[in-house]
């Protein structure tokens, strides 16, 4: 297969002799949404950037990654000692089944532009090479510093993945053929129970070779020997080389270095760009606090809007910042414009808060499953919703978008919103509610919305993570004066559409007359399930109301 390589070479800037020349390479496929983050993590490193030449190759593109790699490379070349841009036409591999999916074809494909980066390397009598690969993000600005002063052969900074535990970019132990083996040493390096650099079979990924080491001018990328018998694979041929040349591969754990994006989840290049931004939120940006974009290229991302909608409410409970700090940075990343709602937070609620409110729990409601009265948090929930509902009401909104602040967004949210909220409108302009996300209960009670693609007819369903509400809607939720027979607030939804199992409670509220849709699939959904790591509820960790209390008040009422 021909590279069809088009070099651009760009000024080179003076340097000292005082450190090592490292030529940093960057292989990138189809990462406009990674570039900016990966980009400004490695303009961050604390080395001289004139002993650094840059290698940039980008082919087989969807999107345009090469374009903002030339203008990175325009922007940063008086920076760098040197710059090489390789690039070519954006046309993708075929058969090609996402951006995770690896043919034989792409393997030598990769095997002959490392080999490449080599070679370059080599002819400029380089120290160093540094592959660093796109999604990969060295948080820590002291990295290529640290791995320089091992001065062993070949090292790679130990990378963790936050959404794969038992994952990094090394393996502990490989069999003579090139494929994976466990080991236990694997976890004490993985766990840091022991610190330093490791001797392992095999680094990938982000690595440090040195190129003046004893034996590496022999290691090569391609072409495989006639003798290889293991993969058709870039890291793996090397690995096996290396074993046989003597050429040693280490892992340096004793600081924390990065971060490592997992992507084999995904069939589109959506959904990848989807779970990265995902991924960036809760797990990148709470290790730096602040997230850090490429100095060197243009944010020619869209100003943030409110989605078509009046408002965008993002509930967040002020005591729960880290929560707060991910849906705002999450907003950013899609660019929504959201406004923050303090929720009422049950556990500083009072009773006497309560009564100036005139709340009281619907006489004989219980927890379904439960079987206990409402929380304190339950009742903070409900009445964080229903101040928002009072506030469309009040301002006059036509509809708005209300969210919780634990939300995980699906691939492609706002294109498949806007079909969404297109469909609704044309199916049926006197909608009251549609909800984003819910735990539909009984599916088989639900109906597809005629001569629509995404909409359905919603049955009794859970949780209020995220939903639109039209002005129409919001004033029947009031006109029940729901703070004085309360239950929970994803009780009280499906209750005013009818769908709500207990007749008991439903007769309560008249008329149940909600116009509610679904989107379906769901667009939105928990970023925790209850029992996974993480999971936090500020619900069912508060109190139980006390009922005796309460009727104890009434009956004083009745008395006087």
């Amino acid at each position: 297969m021909s590279l069809a390589l088009v070099p651009l070479f760009f000024h080179v800037v003076g340097c000292t002799a005082s450190d090592p020349m490292v030529m940093l390479t960057i292989l990138a496929r189809s990462r406009a949404h990674m570039l900016p983050t990966y980009l400004a993590f490695l303009e961050a490193l604390n080395y001289p950037k004139d002993r650094i030449s840059v290698y940039i190759q980008t082919d087989h593109n969807q999107d345009n990654t090469p374009a903002m790699l030339s203008e990175w490379s325009d922007q940063a070349r008086n920076h760098y000692h040197h710059i090489t841009l390789n690039t070519t036409s954006n046309i993708a591999y075929t058969p090609s089944l996402g951006p995770s999916t690896w043919e034989e074809d792409r393997y030598l494909h990769l095997m002959k532009i490392r080999q490449n980066v080599l070679d370059e390397a080599r002819a400029r009598n380089m120290d160093y090479v540094f592959f660093v690969d796109t999604d990969n993000f060295i948080t820590n600005p002291d990295t290529l510093r640290i791995l320089v002063n091992r001065k062993v052969p070949i090292v790679a900074p130990m990378l963790i993945v936050k959404n794969r535990v038992s994952y990094s970019n090394y393996w502990a132990g490989m069999t003579p053929l090139g494929y994976y083996k466990s080991v236990p040493h694997y976890f004490t390096i993985l766990k840091r129970t022991a610190k330093g650099i490791h001797k392992v079979p095999m680094v990938h990924s982000t690595l440090l070779i040195h190129l003046k080491s004893v034996n590496v001018d022999k290691l090569n990328y391609y072409p495989m020997g006639e003798s290889y018998e293991g993969p058709i694979d870039d890291i793996i041929h090397f690995a096996l080389q290396a074993g046989e040349l003597g050429v040693d591969m280490y892992v340096d754990n004793e600081y924390f270095y990065g971060y490592l994006f997992m992507q084999d989840n995904y069939n589109t290049l959506a959904e990848e760009v989807t779970g990265f931004q995902e991924y960036l939120v809760d797990y990148i940006i709470p290790g730096i606090q602040k997230l850090r974009r490429s100095i060197h290229l243009a944010d020619t991302r869209p100003q943030p809007d409110k989605l078509g909608f009046d408002e965008v409410y993002m509930i967040s409970l002020a005591r729960r910042p880290e929560r707060r700090m991910r849906m705002l940075q999450l907003f950013d990343e899609l660019r929504i414009d959201a406004k923050v709602f303090d929720a009422v937070d049950g556990k500083a609620m009072t009773q006497q808060y309560l009564d100036e409110l005139g709340v009281k729990q619907l006489e004989g409601y219980e927890d379904p499953y439960l079987k206990r009265p409402l929380k304190f948090g339950e009742i903070g929930c409900f009445l964080s919703h229903y101040f928002i509902w009072e506030e469309v009401v009040g301002r006059n909104y036509d509809k708005v978008i209300v969210f919780e602040d634990d939300v995980r967004f699906r691939p492609n949210f706002r294109p498949d919103l806007e079909t969404v909220m297109t469909e609704v409108g044309q199916h049926d302009p006197n909608w009251d509610l549609l909800y984003l996300g819910r735990k539909v209960l009984n599916s088989k009670r639900e109906v597809w919305v005629p001569k629509t693609s995404r909409l359905v007819k919603p049955h009794y369903s859970y949780w209020t993570v995220g939903y639109a509400l039209s002005n129409a809607g919001a004033r029947k939720l009031l006109a029940q004066n729901p703070k004085g027979k309360m239950i929970a607030v994803d009780e009280y939804l499906p209750l005013m559409f009818d769908a709500h199992p207990n007749r008991k409670w439903s007769v309560e509220f008249h008329p149940r007359d909600i116009v509610a849709y679904s989107a379906a699939p769901l667009l939105i959904e928990p970023q925790f399930y209850i029992g996974q790591e993480g999971y936090i509820s500020d619900t069912e960790t508060s109190a139980v109301i006390d009922l005796d209390k309460t009727k104890a008040k009434e009956e004083i009422k009745v008395e006087l």
